[in-house]
């Protein structure tokens, strides 16, 4: 009995299965060659999703996507249907003639598709409702010289879950440059929204190379209501990379234009020994990132105590040509006096614009060093081996006249005061200790708001050396040399400085100092604002 059952399903299977009405169709034909366009497949029956598999399509040198799925339930007049419906992007690359062959589908099969795929040179933008456009600025580069890369999308009416796929070239490094463009534009009296999205591309190894072009996906409003999805490929471009020439000097360095700048703060026609100053080097490139900027290395030799900083990197973008960006500061502090020099830098640039060598430079510079007030006093010293001599020949001859008796009343009082410092020691509260112990901790722990708050209050005792030292502690703790070096050579020139230095009112010092400090903070916190609005 179970067995009867059993086969009168299968026949009710094979019957349902043989009424089933199965349809294919495309959503264009012919296609455009690079332009995304839809299979779709309808059974007029509930059947399984994996009854329908688009990898068949592989094989007919299609580019298969992704496949929806979808069922659809109507009611008219009491009579019920169901469809069952596939939905597959398909794209050719190139042109010629195609077959979408015959699928299998509860018991029916469709009928196959000939398909024709033309190159089309310009779309017309009556009539698209996405296209896409992408160029680049130069086809023949050196190594290293980097290449902007631009692509342009027009959307009619909406492009929804949009998907940008950056190029791809072989042995190159690509970086996607700034922020995205967009705008409104009218062509041939159609409105269209336009996005403008740039890749910088650098080669890293020379020869003839093709550029993969952009691609984009998503979902495309037709204007009527419907969605379809499109897949958009750009075209490939050429690029051709030479190598560096041989005769080239040092590191690489490819630009159409640079800028190599020095200065000093504060400046000065007179500096004194032991006084501070920065040495700022400005370098600006033209065409490349800040990956490639080369090191800036000075030797300043013995008359000097050299504390550079890190680099300061940046690249920026101005008028469509990228620059690259480094600033180098260095603190200088001269330990001889007299007629001091700093080093000049030369660099080697190929410039790009006359195609042959160049050469950045920065001169040397002469400054005057003062000897400092101290350093007299220290000169008219004896050596330390002269003192020395002079003092263990003074102490044998008091040795010598010294008797038994004066050496052991003079041990038997420093036994007896060592007795009593311990014994003092010994019997110390322990909360003494514990405090001692609690300074150093918290000295070791100070935070650059300590340190800003006992400057305040040594300018409000009128404390000048103590007031310097945690200024400048407040100053490294901030990495704000450059900004308060002014503020800072004058209250070191103070302390330090020439006996007829005018007298500095410390009250009105501090004013000035929490004046840069909040005006410091401000331009922080509008950098800060001006980032999180560019990026949502």
């Amino acid at each position: 009995m179970k067995a009867l059952s059993l086969l009168f399903t299968l026949l009710l299977s094979f019957s349902s299965y043989a009424t089933t009405k199965v349809t294919a169709s495309v959503s264009q034909n012919p296609v455009a060659v690079g332009q995304a366009f839809t299979l779709e497949v309808v059974a007029d029956d509930t059947l399984p999703v994996n009854e329908f598999d688009p990898s068949v399509l592989l094989r007919q040198n299609f580019v298969v996507g992704s496949t929806a799925t979808g069922r659809q339930h109507t009611s008219i007049n009491g009579k019920s249907s169901t469809q069952t419906r596939w939905t597959t992007t398909l794209l050719v690359r190139e042109e010629g003639s195609y077959l979408i062959p015959s699928f299998t589908i509860g018991g029916q099969a469709t009928i196959p598709i000939k398909l024709k795929a033309k190159v089309i040179d310009k779309l017309d933008p009556s009539n698209d409702q996405v296209r896409m456009e992408v160029s680049i600025d130069q086809h023949q580069v050196y190594l290293g010289q980097p290449v902007r890369y631009t692509s342009k999308i027009w959307v009619a009416n909406s492009l929804d879950q949009a998907n940008i796929i950056a190029p791809n070239m072989l042995n190159a490094k690509i970086d996607k440059l700034g922020d995205d463009k967009q705008d409104l534009e009218i062509v041939d009296g159609k409105r269209y929204r336009t996005l403008i999205r740039q890749w910088l591309i650098t080669p890293e190894k020379a020869g003839q190379f093709d550029i993969k072009g952009a691609h984009l996906s998503g979902l495309v409003n037709d204007g009527n209501y419907r969605t379809r999805p499109i897949d958009i490929a750009a075209q490939n471009l050429s690029l051709k990379v030479n190598p560096p020439p041989a005769n080239f000097p040092g590191t690489w360095l490819p630009s159409s234009d640079l800028l190599l700048s020095e200065e000093v703060q504060p400046l000065q026609s007179d500096y004194q020994q032991g006084q501070a100053f920065t040495r700022i080097i400005n370098l600006t490139v033209a065409g490349i990132t800040e990956k490639q900027l080369p090191e800036i290395e000075l030797d300043y030799g013995d008359n000097f105590r050299v504390y550079p900083e890190p680099y300061q990197d940046r690249t920026i973008v101005k008028d469509g040509i990228v620059f690259a960006q480094r600033t180098l500061h260095v603190a200088l502090i001269p330990i001889n006096s007299g007629q001091l020099t700093l080093p000049a830098w030369k660099l080697p640039w190929w410039d790009l614009s006359k195609d042959k060598l160049a050469y950045a430079e920065i001169e040397k510079r002469e400054i005057k060093v003062s000897p400092a007030p101290m350093s007299s006093q220290l000169n008219s010293m004896p050596p330390a081996s002269t003192t020395s001599a002079i003092t263990t020949a003074q102490g044998d001859e008091r040795a010598s006249k010294t008797s038994l008796w004066t050496w052991f009343f003079a041990l038997a009082w420093l036994s007896t005061l060592a007795a009593l410092i311990f014994i003092w020691w010994r019997y110390q509260p322990q909360s003494h200790k514990h405090k001692v112990s609690k300074d150093r901790h918290t000295q070791a722990k100070e935070q650059p708001s300590d340190s800003w708050s006992s400057f305040s209050s040594y300018c409000q005792q009128n404390q000048t050396q103590l007031a310097e030292q945690m200024l400048n502690r407040w100053v490294s703790q901030q990495q704000l040399t450059k900004q308060f070096s002014d503020l800072q050579a004058e209250l070191s020139a103070i302390n330090w400085g020439k006996e007829n230095q005018p007298d500095l009112d410390l009250k009105d010092y501090y004013q000035r100092c929490l004046a840069m400090k909040n005006t410091l903070e401000n331009q922080a916190k509008q950098a800060h604002q001006s980032l999180a609005s560019l990026n949502p």
